[in-house]
């Protein structure tokens, strides 16, 4: 090892660096700095023309082998680094979204134009901002909006990241914000090779083994987001305009991380949801104010009041807000919904929309929905009806089986349009799906059973829920398959049951909205160990294995 050793201080470690990247400082960079200069037992493959005070001259030091030798990335282990800690599913376009709202054609054109117009041309109004929030109250269609705009983005090449967090997915990484940097980051790396922001990502994954996945969200972001943006190449513009983020106030805290030892989270302060999606903001903000980051950032959320609060101060000076109103008119786009939907039902049926559903029904459904697309999403879905619902269990039974009969049930519901509950007709939609099974109590205890989180904070896979819930063959499709228009019923997997919109698991879970059928967590867990001894039986090795997926 070379050492050179003056006495002083350094005002730049540079050379540390050196050693271990292919750090500029290491090949002939100036540092003007009056006074005396210590370096000290770092390796320094080349430097030359140091300027060091009133001394002028040049300092040249040479490794042993008189040759600079540099580390470089692997590459594949530093993706393999960054998979195994990503969300995939929380990417726009990623299979598990498959399913995910979108607009249809026609609908929202004055929001999506709207935003559209800052992603492409914000920077040129009088006092342009760098982040966006959507936000309004739950069923508003924010999500459908921020997919639509992400693949609208990506069409035209402008859209750099996104991620969709969601509280009732099948993924348990888009639920906390523990995979959100490094999502982001593989995001950057799929498009980022010129500017060098690829290697960038890349480098500070595969330093010191993929450490960095163990410091905290600040430092992730600014090893592997923030800096590898800032230095890319100058005057490059790759063409990426934004970054989406989806539904951040359905971002929940890590429960109970198996990673991390009893004694080391007995000393951490409990955190809210709240706390987290603070965190995530700040950091947006962070990148959001420096000048030389090179995107917009769109976020959407509901109103919440940790989040509100976020914008109405901190992010007050570089943020635009955009409130889902009556401004967007969101009661014509429901009636070109519904227009679409009853026209294929009558395609189906082969029946004229003239004759049905008729002019007045559809009136009402409109303002039924009071601009809530997850009511019009609901009914539309409920009329339709699914194959694998359970048929009436008689002829006789009031239980509606046809579209027809379906649609009259619903108009005829009774609700007083109380301002006050701007979620009164969805909850009364909500009440009378769960009436129409078969048996509403044993429908809402499986209900109320998928959303019990059993072990380590975490929701049962549907697998395992079947393993210890079904007493008899043929019992989860008695129970849920009424409830076609709000959960899909997966085949055998290892995620909890996916839900279409997370305002039913909050009626669910809420006794004022759910009424006489709520069941206490307690009630539930009483419930659910009953089933555990009474399946107890079947639940052999051989049967386990037969109900676990591949």
């Amino acid at each position: 090892m070379s050492t050179t050793t003056l006495d002083a201080h350094i005002l730049h470690h540079d050379t540390q660096e050196a050693s271990s990247s292919n750090h500029p400082a290491a090949h002939g960079t100036h540092h003007h700095y009056n006074g005396p200069v210590n370096f000290t037992h770092y390796d320094v493959a080349h430097a030359t023309n140091g300027v060091f005070g009133d001394n002028h001259g040049n300092l040249s030091q040479h490794a042993p082998g008189g040759k600079n030798e540099t580390k470089t990335v692997d590459e594949a282990k530093a993706l393999e680094f960054l998979i195994a800690n990503m969300a995939p599913g929380a990417i726009h376009d990623s299979s598990e979204r498959c399913d995910a709202p979108k607009c249809m054609k026609e609908t929202r054109v004055a929001v999506q134009e709207d935003i559209m117009s800052w992603i492409d041309v914000g920077d040129q109004d009088a006092q342009p901002k760098k982040i966006m929030w959507v936000t309004g109250p739950a069923g508003t269609g924010k999500t459908a909006i921020l997919g639509t705009i992400a693949d609208t983005c990506k069409e035209k090449g402008t859209l750099a990241a996104s991620f969709f967090f969601s509280a009732f997915s099948g993924s348990v990484d888009r639920r906390t914000k523990r995979c959100l940097v490094p999502t982001l980051a593989f995001q950057l790396v799929e498009h980022g090779g010129a500017g060098g922001t690829r290697e960038h990502v890349l480098s500070s994954v595969a330093r010191n083994g993929g450490i960095i996945f163990t410091k905290n969200l600040k430092e992730q972001f600014i090893a592997m987001v923030l800096n590898p943006l800032l230095s890319r190449a100058q005057g490059h513009d790759s063409g990426a305009r934004v970054i989406i983020i989806d539904g951040l106030d359905e971002c929940d805290i890590v429960q109970n991380d198996p990673a991390d030892p009893a004694h080391a989270r007995a000393q951490v302060p409990i955190r809210r949801k709240e706390d987290e999606q603070r965190e995530i903001l700040s950091l947006l903000l962070l990148a959001a104010t420096n000048p030389s980051f090179p995107f917009r950032i769109f976020i959407a959320s509901r109103p919440e009041v940790a989040i509100r609060d976020f914008f109405a101060a901190d992010g007050k000076a570089c943020t635009r807000e955009l409130f889902l109103d009556d401004k967007y008119s969101p009661s014509a786009d429901i009636a070109l919904f519904y227009d679409a939907k009853f026209s294929t039902i009558c395609r189906r049926l082969g029946i004229s929309p003239e004759e049905w559903p008729g002019k007045e029904a559809k009136l009402i459904l409109i303002r039924n929905a009071s601009g809530q697309f997850i009511y019009a999403a609901t009914v539309a879905r409920y009329i339709e009806g699914s194959p694998h619902s359970p048929k009436p269990p008689s002829q006789s039974s009031n239980k509606p089986s046809t579209p027809h009969q379906r649609l009259q049930q619903i108009l005829g519901q009774q609700w007083t349009g109380s301002p006050n509950n701007p979620l009164e007709a969805l909850d009364a939609l909500y009440r009378l799906l769960l009436e129409t099974c078969p048996n509403p109590e044993l429908s809402m205890k499986w209900l109320r059973a998928t959303q019990t989180k059993y072990f380590m904070g975490n929701q049962l896979p549907v697998w395992l829920l079947r393993l210890v819930l079904v007493a008899s063959p043929g019992e989860e499709q008695y129970a849920l398959g009424s409830l076609s228009s709000l959960l899909s019923t997966p085949n055998l997997s290892w995620n909890p049951y996916s839900f279409y919109h997370k305002s039913f698991l909050d009626f669910i879970a809420d006794p004022t909205r759910c009424g006489e059928r709520f069941l206490t967590e307690d009630e539930t867990l009483t419930w659910v160990a009953q089933r555990f001894f009474q399946t107890l039986d079947k639940r052999k090795p051989s049967s386990c294995v037969a109900f676990a997926p591949n």
